[in-house]
């Protein structure tokens, strides 16, 4: 049996599974060797910014997310591919269609064919909030995302995430990268540079609105984050995938 026929004969259980996860607020996604999405439910259409699953599956997450976001989940992906091994409750923080950013747990899993070579993936994730069944290697870290989350439109300095998490700044970058692999002031750019491209993307705010809704005190600014992440400028990023929409 080659490769096409056994991904086939694999997504036809997928789909029963993903049918499974259709009701629930969990999101259930598959992709292939190559990490193009092979089928997901629709709860992950508020995470790829799409009305219709049709508009995703065949596709990868450079097609739809900001590619220094892409990159971390693709680094997970081909991790799970090329290792066969599975990557448990990883923890980030994302902005959903609403603009609202929210922290995910997600995990993934490979898929194996007879001979078991792994020809593909499987992944559930799901909205973490302070009642989650998800613990931290520190609990602490749970209010600082919090605060990041509830104050992402404001200036947040690193003594400010001291104090919520009630740790000195060498302890919180200790334990925060310990779970994320990157500080937190690190990490808070991340997350508001792929609101930004949410916005960007899926709004009709101008790019001084957009700023400041993402925690930025001038347009300047903003736009120097942008370009040094992405390589390219807020401007030239919105008219691209408002292109590439049309095209569609």
């Amino acid at each position: 049996m080659n490769y096409d026929e056994v991904i086939n004969k694999k997504i036809n259980s997928i789909d029963f599974t993903q049918k499974l996860f259709e009701r629930t607020n969990l999101g259930f996604f598959a992709k292939d060797k190559d990490g193009k999405i092979i089928s997901l439910n629709s709860y992950m259409l508020s995470i790829y910014a799409v009305d219709k699953k049709s508009a995703v599956l065949g596709k990868n997450d450079f097609d739809f997310l900001p590619s220094h976001f892409a990159k971390s989940i693709t680094k997970d992906d081909f991790y799970v591919l090329n290792e066969g091994k599975p990557i448990i409750d990883k923890i980030e923080m994302v902005p959903f269609i609403d603009f609202k950013t929210y922290w995910l747990k997600t995990s993934k899993y490979p898929i194996f064919d007879d001979q078991n070579n792994v020809i593909g993936l499987i992944g559930v994730t799901s909205k973490l909030n302070e009642h989650g069944e998800f613990s931290f290697k520190n609990e602490k870290l749970m209010s600082v995302l919090k605060y990041m989350q509830e104050n992402i439109d404001k200036k947040i300095a690193l003594d400010d995430l001291c104090e919520i998490a009630l740790m000195s700044k060498t302890s919180l970058l200790r334990h925060f990268k310990e779970d994320f692999q990157i500080s937190p002031i690190a990490y808070l750019k991340k997350v508001r540079l792929h609101l930004a491209c949410n916005m960007l993307r899926n709004s009709d705010k101008d790019l001084a609105t957009i700023a400041i809704s993402c925690g930025y005190h001038d347009q300047s600014h903003f736009n120097k984050d942008f370009k040094s992440i992405l390589n390219e400028t807020p401007k030239n990023y919105r008219l691209r995938h408002h292109a590439m929409k049309e095209a569609n």
